[in-house]
């Protein structure tokens, strides 16, 4: 396979992760209101579940989208392959391409506070429990809260990295926008049931 060929499979492998992380927080972001609202009468415990486990499952994917580990698919192993590649881009000045990395590459480094932030809490509470629950859980209280927003703006940042690439092979473009809009009309169908009394047919 050529390198322009691997490029598309990275690039359709992060694409696939990216739109999965960022369904579950959208799932998260709709529950979020309504897990203590006093007009959830029927289905908490379902909620609540759903609510956590989407939290979790958004947390491991940005870690896994954001990761810097050598050889580990993420978005910076894709700017790192598009540097060391950019004659994989047939149409695409080198020099453009080198510009474009450099400048997301700066982009991401923005973002490493958050990252951080993220990894402490994936590593500390959610892909395994620190022994600093039953020790000092003082320690974990006192973690600061992952800024969910912050993650929602920084999946679009993603999309746009990723779609530069995706639009100079020729792939067609992920629109994270699009997927929210379905969920926002969907959401409005299923919270009309979930806070209303519960119907014994």
């Amino acid at each position: 396979m050529n390198d322009s060929g691997k490029l598309q499979n990275l690039l359709d492998k992060l694409n696939d992760l990216l739109f999965r992380t960022w369904s579950a927080f959208l799932v998260a972001k709709n529950f979020d209101p309504i897990i203590d609202s006093n007009n959830l009468v029927q289905g908490r415990y379902f909620c609540v579940t759903v609510y956590v486990s989407c939290v979790e499952y958004t947390i491991l994917g940005f870690s896994k989208l954001m990761s810097e580990k050598k050889d580990e698919i993420s978005v910076r192993y894709l700017l790192n392959i598009c540097n060391e590649k950019p004659v994989a881009f047939a149409n695409v000045d080198q020099g453009e391409v080198s510009n474009m990395v450099q400048r997301h590459q700066k982009q991401l480094t923005e973002l490493k506070t958050l990252v951080r932030q993220v990894e402490l809490w994936r590593d500390r509470a959610i892909a395994h429990l620190d022994r600093k629950y039953i020790n000092d859980p003082a320690i974990i209280a006192n973690i600061q809260p992952v800024d969910m927003e912050y993650i929602g703006e920084s999946f679009i940042l993603l999309q746009d990295i990723i779609n530069v690439y995706r639009e100079w092979l020729g792939m067609s473009l992920l629109l994270l926008q699009n997927a929210e809009k379905k969920m926002h009309g969907e959401w409005e169908y299923l919270v009309s049931f979930i806070q209303q009394p519960g119907q014994v047919n």
